[in-house]
């Protein structure tokens, strides 16, 4: 079942309209389409949606504002195009969230059947960086098998997610 309403129950398919967040005059954060929820809200809690990107290859992610940012989706304009990215989860963010993956194989099938597969002990893209000087900070993933992040090298594909939190009918990202 799909929804486009703003307070989903565990398993839900949220449809969500596309929203966005400048990082500069170039670059924005973006937030649409297919999100399935992992936790209902409660009171004093927020829920959490969660999108499946697939694997994404080191060489798909330039950096912008200090943070990991792909090229997901474009805008032709007259003088200059504008590039847009799902955001990045931090490390504590994608550790909450396999935590309930983890815990939870129905709701894993719920991915499959959505075409978003998932592997909870896998490697993951988050937005947390590494870095020698200040202006050269470079992405890191996590490896839930060993519990660690890991800095990157050129060659490597781990999965990408995104997070959406919602409590009371707003929606954060």
């Amino acid at each position: 079942m799909e929804s486009d309403k703003k307070n989903w129950t565990l398993g839900e398919v949220a449809l969500l309209s596309r929203q966005t967040s400048q990082i500069n005059k170039k670059y924005e954060y973006l937030m649409t389409s297919r999100y399935i929820c992992i936790r209902e809200a409660t009171e004093g809690q927020r829920g959490i949606l969660l999108k499946v990107l697939g694997k994404t290859a080191r060489e798909d992610i330039i950096m912008q504002g200090g943070r990991p940012f792909c090229k997901d989706d474009k805008f032709e304009g007259l003088y200059s195009d504008t590039y847009y990215s799902f955001r990045f989860p931090s490390v504590e963010e994608l550790k909450e969230v396999l935590d309930i993956l983890k815990s939870d194989e129905a709701l894993l099938k719920v991915f499959e059947e959505a075409g978003m597969h998932i592997n909870p002990v896998s490697t993951f893209w988050v937005s947390d960086t590494a870095s020698r000087l200040f202006f050269l900070k470079k992405p890191q993933y996590y490896d839930a098998s060993l519990g660690q992040l890991v800095a990157t090298s050129d060659n490597e594909t781990h999965y990408r997610l995104t997070i959406a939190y919602f409590y009371k009918s707003q929606i954060f990202w």
